[in-house]
């Protein structure tokens, strides 16, 4: 793969990494501490910034994973990657879209409860993600395979920092 797309992956990827579990861990959280009074117009002015950062970003993941695909011939590992994206977008439009738009109309700690339980499939794929792309990178910049213990040590590394 060309290394501009491998760097590219790499960033994009770990910047919705990031994005994710700040939204699990922290923003949908808050959602129940917001007052019903308050809560529509935080919604709104939360679905429209949160969007604006958001967006760009699931169209460059898009990008980049269907010219991966294309330029490794379905390589298994892009594959996984183009997968992974697969659920996320299907569970954002799917499930946290629908959930979202129902919360429009006010606070609703049913939908509320939903909305964090469903993101779990997007904060894990997502995860999965960056770490396929964190693999590739290593493993792309090596210009060899990577050896079981140098991928044991990866995956020590990526996990500690997320728990």
């Amino acid at each position: 793969m060309y290394p501009m797309l491998t760097h590219a992956n790499f960033a994009v990827s770990w910047a919705l990494l990031v994005l994710i579990w700040l939204v699990q861990l922290i923003i949908y959280p808050c959602f129940y501490r917001i007052s019903p009074e308050a809560f529509i117009s935080y919604h709104q002015w939360y679905v429209k910034r949160i969007t604006f950062i958001v967006l760009p970003l699931m169209i460059a993941e898009l990008a980049l994973a269907a010219r991966w695909i294309l330029l490794d011939h379905y390589s298994a590992v892009s594959v996984l990657y183009s997968f992974c994206i697969f659920i996320i977008w299907l569970s954002t439009f799917a499930l946290q879209v629908p959930i979202h738009n129902r919360l429009k109309s006010g606070k609703d700690d049913m939908l509320i409860r939903r909305l964090l339980l469903t993101n779990w499939i997007r904060t894990a794929a997502w995860s999965l993600k960056a770490f396929v792309a964190t693999i590739h990178l290593v493993n792309s910049s090596t210009g060899s395979v990577i050896s079981a213990s140098r991928r044991s040590l990866i995956s020590i590394l990526f996990f500690s920092s997320i728990s």
